[in-house]
């Protein structure tokens, strides 16, 4: 690798990508671009300091933590932990919540904090944030292949609206346990041994 990548890629002094349960999508996102990382921090704790503006960004925060999830990892990667389909699904699922909460917490409490009165968001936001990460992990199981960044189809892009457009929120829950389903079978492929 030239040292010009080097240079620009994170080396983990603030937050060590350990931390990060060895998931590598978050770690790839670290990495690639830690200066979209400060600025999203900075937005945050910004929001935070506005009456009823912390826990939105919070939600479109977990919107752009979806798009980590846009490229396949080399099937070396995916076949590592040796695990079924089912359970994999799960642990990527499982691991994309544990980072995205463990990195919102501390903008959600000073939201909490500086807002007393908008606490209340707080009961949407977890729901909300749960459901949007897991609609990008089970979309891009569903159309996996390795090594590759397949086109996004015009249903996922209507998926992600709902997220901002509330009329389309139903399509988004029906495409929610589609691609849960499609990405099992999807994942099946490749990870038939370990069933």
């Amino acid at each position: 690798m030239s040292t010009e990548k080097q240079s620009r890629i994170y080396s983990g002094r603030l937050l060590s990508v350990g931390l990060l349960g060895g998931s590598p999508e978050w770690t790839a996102a670290l990495r690639r671009r830690p200066t979209a990382a400060v600025a999203v921090a900075a937005a945050l704790t910004a929001c935070a300091c506005v009456p009823y503006a912390g826990f939105p960004a919070l939600c479109l925060a977990a919107l752009l933590c979806g798009g980590f999830y846009a490229d396949c990892e080399p099937l070396e990667l995916l076949l590592l932990p040796e695990t079924g389909a089912a359970r994999l699904l799960a642990r990527k699922t499982f691991t994309a919540w544990r980072n995205y909460f463990l990195l919102a917490a501390p903008f959600a409490l000073l939201t909490v904090s500086a807002h007393p009165r908008s606490a209340w968001m707080a009961a949407a936001w977890v729901p909300f944030a749960a459901l949007a990460l897991f609609y990008f992990v089970a979309a891009k199981y569903a159309r996996y292949e390795p090594d590759r960044t397949p086109r996004l189809p015009l249903a996922a892009k209507l998926g992600t609206a709902g997220f901002l457009v509330p009329p389309l929120l139903p399509l988004t829950l029906c495409l929610t346990v589609s691609y849960a389903f499609r990405a099992e079978r999807n994942l099946n492929r490749y990870l038939h041994d370990y069933d």
